[in-house]
């Protein structure tokens, strides 16, 4: 039986986002629901656009705050509350104005004790140097295999990990480009008439290699943990089925080491094996129906289970021994980014 959990949800938090023909009831603070499904309430205060979540080495819990118009990452208590579900907010760790890089977050993932932020808005992953309470943030260094392989064309937004193919000016700062074949991240429908925005999605390290989900680009791109360097994409099945449409999230199956990728242009959820490099589909619309339909935010308990929301079906069903299982359903928000968290 997986160890006692809770699992996090953030939802889009916007009342135009859902089911075509109605209309969300938004839900903006950090759902916590028990292992059986039952919503136990409010881990966090109300904020607009909550995006991905993650825990650092001393159990603290970090949010991405998403509006461009007020980017941020929070960081709150490690222990819950005599509720059983809330933290303290202990204080907020980025902004934009200590981090340019910082802009419409996505994803939250920890290596070790340094943070790691995806970024729509800017379209590049960002590290960060938590202090010692936790907060404020400083930017790492720009990574090595982007300071000595591009050292001239540009400034670097401080802190850049994984750097952009559409550099995004900001105040004074414009990045030089970085080739997608040398690990540019992809951004498009950004500019009018487009209806479609693609930008960087999930980021996931496993094994000293960070996984980022280029959205735009239409595969995974992989780097060195240590110095930022690209080190190749995933973006078909080993089989040649199935080829990545718009991967967004990323989670680490720790009783196998297999990452999952989800994928809502084929609403489809793919499994990577990282030792014998195979891309496997592990459950589709035809195997999965509905409950894999615009598949957004994973997560994956102690015993193997995979956890997985639908932005179509407004609910989070679960993939084990062959089967999807309905955890939640009914939500009145659309859901995005999944966190499972010790209790």
């Amino acid at each position: 039986m997986a160890n006692a959990f809770q699992l996090y949800v953030t939802f889009s938090g916007e009342s135009s986002k859902g089911q075509p023909g109605g209309a969300n009831v938004p839900v903006k603070h950090v759902r916590a629901y028990d292992q059986a499904g039952t919503a136990h309430g409010r881990v966090t205060p109300d904020y607009d656009e909550l995006r991905g979540m993650a825990t650092d080495p001393n159990g603290r819990f970090y949010l991405a705050v998403a509006p461009k118009s007020g980017s941020g990452i929070d960081v709150f208590s490690a222990t819950i509350g005599t509720d059983g579900y809330s933290r303290a907010l202990l204080g907020t760790a980025v902004t934009p104005q200590t981090s340019t890089a910082l802009s419409h977050p996505y994803e939250l993932a920890f290596n070790g004790a340094v943070l790691f932020a995806s970024n729509q808005g800017t379209n590049v992953v960002a590290g960060y140097v938590p202090a010692v309470a936790g907060f404020p943030a400083s930017p790492l260094d720009v990574a090595s295999y982007l300071s000595t392989t591009f050292p001239t064309g540009g400034t670097f937004y401080p802190g850049t990990y994984v750097a952009s193919a559409h550099p995004v000016p900001v105040g004074n700062e414009t990045p030089p480009p970085v080739p997608v074949a040398q690990g540019g991240l992809t951004m498009t429908g950004f500019n009018p008439p487009a209806a479609t925005k693609h930008s960087v999605r999930g980021i996931l390290f496993v094994d000293g290699t960070l996984y980022v989900a280029d959205e735009g680009g239409a595969r995974v791109a992989l780097y060195d943990a240590g110095t930022g360097a690209f080190s190749g994409s995933l973006t078909a099945t080993s089989d040649g089925k199935y080829t990545f449409a718009t991967p967004v999230g990323l989670a680490l199956d720790p009783t196998t080491g297999h990452v999952y990728i989800g994928d809502p242009g084929n609403d489809a959820i793919f499994s990577y094996h990282p030792s014998s490099k195979k891309l496997d589909v592990v459950v589709d619309k035809k195997s999965g129906g509905s409950a894999v339909e615009k598949v957004s935010g994973l997560a994956v308990d102690s015993d193997g289970t995979l956890y997985f929301a639908s932005r179509k079906a407004q609910a989070i069903s679960t993939y084990a021994n062959g089967k999807v299982t309905t955890f939640v359903s009914g939500l009145t928000d659309t859901p995005e980014c999944l966190l499972l968290v010790a209790v």
